[in-house]
């Protein structure tokens, strides 16, 4: 730090050399430069014979900008949290103090015969205090003019530093600008990047159901005919067959069907996806609609001899909904409980909620189970428990999605709750009113 060589006392600073210094003020945009003018305007105008200037740096502690007759003291640095130091106090006294040899620190032994403090000014709201001047005047009083310079001086570098945080800010708006910009552009590039590849996957989707609709009709033709013909022989058209033909046609008859269910599976998945399922929406009650179920499956009913029943509550409303619809998606739902229940019971629950204005049919087995964990995929396309080739259960996958979407077109949905080896109830909650009427 340079210091100022000594000079005669100085005469008292006239009105042109406060202007002077002013002047010189406006011009300087350097802290530690507006700090060792001051202290060459001290020494020459104030007559001080030590003075040391000290102000905050980056790391929140006061270091010395500038100094005269005090060799020694430019490594001096103070941490402004450290409140009890008395330098770091006077930082918040508005009027100067005399702070006697007894009260300084050791990293400022230089200043053995005492000082005044005066205060640069006070901090503010996100701006620390400009900074201290620590001055030994030649006589026991202060002179005027070091007060008058230490006003101006504070003023100075206050702006100063608001200046430089004003920069400061302005080149991180301009960073963040810049950064805003980059990720918006790179967002608008993914952006088209995602549409362009949704579109191709909607082309595929489309593709993929077309194909299956198209070779699900190629092979429902020839087997409608397979199982119509089979039907014509074991009713006899062409005579009594002899027992082992009429079971090996009982075979082909019940796997036909079984694969027929399956291409009727994939056509109205493919007809939900592509939005062409039409709803038929009539009114109709719901016990003589669970009967017809129950006598759709009777025969399988019968082959798992398990106790299966109905549990409807009396004096239901009309339903107003789609009948074919519902009727497909509570035999979907019993049907999937008489294949993995082997022994207990199966109930077949309906009720109605008031408050909701919606009906409650449950299918509650005695059956394996569902891990939670797998509660979720089972809704998904193609999707079971056990997918491996080695499955023991068969079935495409598709039945409770199917379940699913049709409930959501008919503003309904379809609830699970299970445990693996406590059974499964399966719940259509749907409402009485469709809202698409």
């Amino acid at each position: 730090m340079p210091s100022i060589a000594a000079l005669p006392t100085p005469p008292a600073p006239s009105s042109e050399a406060r202007l002077a210094f002013s002047e010189l003020l406006l011009g300087c945009d350097d802290a530690r430069a507006c700090a060792e003018a001051a202290v060459s305007w001290l020494v020459h105008h104030a007559r001080v014979e030590q003075v040391l200037c000290l102000a905050p740096d980056e790391s929140d502690s006061l270091v010395p900008l500038a100094s005269y007759g005090m060799p020694g003291v430019e490594g001096v640095v103070l941490a402004l949290h450290e409140t009890k130091h008395p330098l770091v106090e006077a930082l918040q006294w508005s009027e100067p103090r005399w702070i006697a040899p007894g009260q300084l620190s050791p990293e400022l032994s230089p200043l053995r015969r005492g000082l005044y403090s005066l205060s640069l000014g006070k901090a503010a709201p996100g701006i620390p205090p400009p900074g201290l001047l620590l001055v030994t005047p030649a006589s026991p009083e202060l002179s005027p003019d070091v007060r008058w310079l230490a006003g101006h001086l504070g003023s100075h570098l206050t702006r100063l530093y608001k200046g430089r945080q004003l920069t400061r800010l302005e080149a991180a708006s301009s960073e963040l600008a810049a950064r805003v910009n980059a990720a918006t552009e790179e967002l608008a590039t993914q952006n088209e990047l995602l549409r362009r590849q949704a579109i191709q996957l909607e082309q595929a989707s489309a593709a993929k159901s077309q194909f299956l609709a198209n070779m699900s009709h190629e092979l429902r033709t020839p087997l409608n005919a397979i199982l119509g013909y089979t039907n014509m022989l074991l009713q006899g058209v062409n005579g009594e067959l002899p027992p082992p033909q009429r079971r090996s046609l009982s075979r082909i008859d019940s796997n036909g069907r079984h694969l027929l269910e399956i291409i009727n599976e994939i056509l109205d998945i493919t007809r939900i996806e592509a939005g062409r399922m039409p709803l038929h929406l009539s009114e109709f009650r719901l016990p003589e609609l669970l009967q017809e179920v129950m006598a759709e499956l009777d025969p399988i009913i019968v082959r798992s001899k398990l106790a299966v029943s109905t549990q409807v509550e009396p004096n239901l409303p009309m339903v107003h909904s789609d009948r074919q619809k519902v009727k497909q998606i509570v035999v979907n739902l019993l049907s999937n409980a008489l294949k993995f229940t082997h022994e207990g019971s199966i109930q077949v629950k309906a009720r109605y909620e008031v408050a909701t204005a919606a009906f409650h049919i449950s299918v509650v087995d005695t059956g394996i189970g569902i891990d939670p964990a797998h509660q979720e995929r089972i809704w998904e396309d193609f999707q079971q428990v056990d997918n491996s080739p080695t499955r023991a259960y068969g079935g495409t996958g598709l039945g409770l999605s199917i379940c699913r979407r049709l409930a959501a077109m008919l503003d309904g949905r379809v609830s699970l709750e299970s445990a693996v080896g406590q059974g499964s109830t399966f719940t259509l909650h749907l409402p009485r009113l469709a809202r698409r009427s």
